[in-house]
């Protein structure tokens, strides 16, 4: 009989802006969505979600099927139906301070930092970024903590882009 193993512990790091610590793959991917996001195409998001052997999740819990095209998913959870609001998101969420998060010999990074470490807004300027990661249409809404559903970007130590989803 096989023994139940622990769960794996995690470890989350405090919140980090310099870029250089980021591992080399992790900053090319971020560059790579960024520069897609700067087009205000969504199709440019293509080529960083099919740098992937496994396209990244973009919603918890969806009844897509199987080999759904990934613009269409980004396109049909924008407000405006042309994916315009998830490139807006996925830069403001990059441009925020990011988080390391290890779980057993898993690492990986994830934006924005206050998604999972959650800290009132010191300032305005706080407060304008937190709200800047926020789709429209979770704008009425908030988490079970009662915090708004803060969009995240998580992306394995070896670049592999695992997920952009809000936080619940």
């Amino acid at each position: 009989m096989k023994k139940p193993t622990k769960p794996a512990v995690e470890s989350i790091s405090e919140p980090m802006r310099d870029l250089a610590a980021l591992p080399a793959p992790v900053r090319a991917l971020r560059e790579k969505i960024l520069a897609a996001c700067e087009t205000g195409d969504i199709e440019a998001l293509r080529i960083p979600i099919d740098w992937n052997e496994v396209r990244p999740l973009f919603e918890r819990g969806a009844r897509r099927p199987a080999g759904a095209d990934p613009i269409e998913v980004l396109k049909s959870l924008s407000f405006d139906r042309a994916g315009r609001e998830m490139l807006v998101l996925a830069r403001a969420v990059l441009t925020q301070p990011f988080l390391r998060v290890a779980r057993g010999p898993f690492e990986a990074y994830e934006w924005p930092a206050y998604a999972r470490r959650p800290t009132p807004p010191a300032n305005e300027e706080e407060a304008r970024a937190l709200w800047a990661c926020v789709r429209f249409f979770d704008l009425v809404s908030s988490n079970a903590d009662g915090r708004p559903k803060v969009m995240r970007i998580g992306v394995g130590a070896d670049g592999v882009w695992h997920y952009f989803w809000n936080a619940d």
